[in-house]
C-alpha cells in the first residue's frame, strides 16, 4: 500500500474526524463529542497547516483514497506546556476511517511523524490518549510509545484522566 500526506485540506480532514467520532460515538466508544470537531475548536495557531489527510493507494489503478487524519503540531501549550516549542512532535486527534481499519495504517503515520521530526531536528513524538481505555493505551505501546504519567484534562467542555506517551528515536 501506498501513502501520501496533505496538510492543505482542512474541510476534509474535519469531515473524516466527525465521521469516525460519529462511528465510535454509535458504537459505544465515544472518544470525542462530535459536535466539538469544528475549524472553530481545532484550528489555531499551532494547529493550522498541521492538520494531515493521509491517502492510501489500496489497489493498483484505483487512485488514492482518503484513509486517516491526523494533526502533528510542533507545540502544545495545553497538553504539553513545559515542553519547549520546536522539541518534540505531538500527535493529536488521529483517526482511521473504518474501511482501512487492521491494516497499518498507525504505522506509516508514525514513520512519516518521525521523518518530520527529524527534518526538524526532533528525536521526540508524543501523544496522549483517555486513560479509561486500556486497549488504545496497549495499541500505542506496541508502537513504541512509552507511558509517563497521567493527568486531569479539560477540553471542549469535557474532562477525562489522560495517559501520556513519549515515543524517542
Amino acid at each position: 500500500m501506498q501513502f501520501t500526506f496533505r496538510n492543505d485540506q482542512p474541510d476534509l480532514a474535519l469531515t473524516i474526524l466527525r465521521e469516525v467520532g460519529q462511528w465510535l460515538a454509535d458504537n459505544d466508544r465515544e472518544l470525542w463529542k462530535v459536535g466539538t470537531l469544528t475549524a472553530e475548536n481545532l484550528l489555531d495557531e499551532y494547529t493550522t497547516g498541521n492538520l494531515y489527510v493521509m491517502y492510501a493507494d489500496r489497489e493498483e489503478g484505483t487512485g488514492p483514497e482518503p484513509a486517516a487524519v491526523f494533526i502533528l503540531q510542533w507545540i502544545d501549550p495545553l497538553y504539553w506546556p513545559d515542553v519547549p516549542p520546536n522539541t518534540s512532535g505531538f500527535i493529536h486527534k488521529l483517526a482511521i476511517r473504518r474501511p482501512f481499519n487492521g491494516q497499518n495504517l498507525f504505522a506509516a503515520i508514525i514513520d512519516f511523524s518521525r521523518a518530520e521530526c527529524l527534518k526538524r531536528g526532533i528525536k521526540t513524538l508524543q501523544l496522549e490518549t483517555d486513560a479509561s481505555r486500556p486497549k488504545l493505551m496497549q495499541f500505542y505501546e506496541r508502537y513504541g510509545f512509552q507511558p509517563t504519567h497521567r493527568r486531569e484534562m479539560h477540553e471542549f467542555g469535557q474532562s477525562f484522566t489522560s495517559q501520556f506517551y513519549v515515543m524517542t528515536f
